[in-house]
């Protein structure tokens, strides 16, 4: 496939069909069954009506905002594809390096012996707590070290969420996503290859991390759109959409920066509830440098107080949070 330059540009197209990819059908179908409830849900409010019509329209999806989401959609995935796999490799090389190097320079394999129920069970949730882990730190210093910030300040210069911005990233940080995602994976296989070797299976579905899998499916597209779905108490343990949208937010700090878990920001102090996603404004902020993240109890005794001032503004707004932010859009 590297080879064939058609292929390279084309391969996002493949995504809907791609378990591994946010975009697979059935997690855009998991979305919308919950976009689904969250309107029936808010039916009696007429600001959910406006919403659901405007989000609806064309210049949603199509404005100076998303184009950029589309383009570097595509770009991305060819550099990938055409530079990033054929000059660092993947996941299963790193992997055997790892239980390589353990072996030859550690210890011998202890061949251990285990119910493989349990082995399977371990793997699959080491592997992804690890590699929830990893995304946070790496967030993380995106967001406090000035030079990443340089890069995903173009993730945050969208001024319009949809699924597809979660591709808009700038080239340095597709590269050091991946590797992140090889090196944090490839470790954790390679240390359990090395002390399990052929009894080693994960839990998947169709291929994919189950845990990873299960919550992709439970509302990962939500996130960046502009349906403030909350769970509630749930987000003790779990990021919800409307608390990445938060995230997003030009007015709260740049909060709640996990991806699946929020046992990590409670952990920072930079987890702030779902319940407080209204009436967001989205992009970035005149002054653009880097955020330091409120505490959480700051947000929170800010919070108590917002909630009655904006549940009031959007009784006497009907919605008006999404139609300035595809007007900001419009002018991006």
């Amino acid at each position: 496939m590297v080879g064939d330059p058609l292929n390279v540009f084309v391969e996002p197209l493949w995504y809907f069909a791609d378990p591994a990819k946010r975009l697979y059908w059935l997690h855009l179908f998991g979305s919308l069954m919950l976009a689904g409830c969250y309107f029936w849900l808010k039916r009696s409010d007429s600001t959910v009506w406006i919403a659901l019509r405007q989000v609806c329209e064309l210049r949603y999806w199509w404005n100076p905002s998303t184009r950029i989401d589309y383009v570097l959609l595509f770009f991305n995935a060819a550099l990938k594809i055409g530079v990033f796999v054929p000059l660092v490799g993947g996941q299963l090389a790193v992997a055997l390096a790892t239980a390589r190097f353990i072996h030859l320079n550690i210890a011998e394999t202890p061949a251990l012996s285990a119910w493989p129920v349990m082995i399977s069970l371990l793997f699959t949730v080491t592997a992804f707590v690890l590699d929830d882990l990893t995304r946070f730190l790496i967030h993380v210093a995106m967001h406090r070290n000035d030079f990443f910030w340089r890069f995903h300040r173009l993730h945050h210069s969208a001024t319009t969420l949809t699924p597809f911005t979660v591709f808009r990233t700038h080239p340095v940080e597709s590269l050091i996503n991946y590797l992140r995602s090889i090196l944090s994976l490839g470790v954790v296989s390679g240390s359990f290859i090395w002390m399990f070797g052929p009894q080693l299976q994960v839990w998947d579905i169709l291929g994919v991390n189950a845990l990873g899998f299960a919550l992709t499916f439970a509302g990962s597209n939500l996130r960046h759109s502009h349906i403030p779905l909350h769970f509630g108490w749930l987000e003790r343990i779990l990021i919800s959409p409307a608390q990445h949208q938060l995230h997003h937010s030009k007015h709260h700090q740049h909060c709640n920066l996990g991806s699946y878990l929020s046992v990590w920001d409670r952990l920072a102090g930079t987890c702030v509830r779902g319940v407080l996603a209204r009436d967001l404004e989205y992009g970035l902020r005149s002054s653009a440098g880097t955020v330091s993240p409120t505490p959480v109890a700051e947000q929170q005794a800010a919070g108590d107080e917002q909630v009655s001032l904006v549940g009031e503004r959007q009784k006497t707004h009907s919605g008006n949070g999404v139609r300035a932010t595809l007007e900001d859009a419009a002018a991006y």
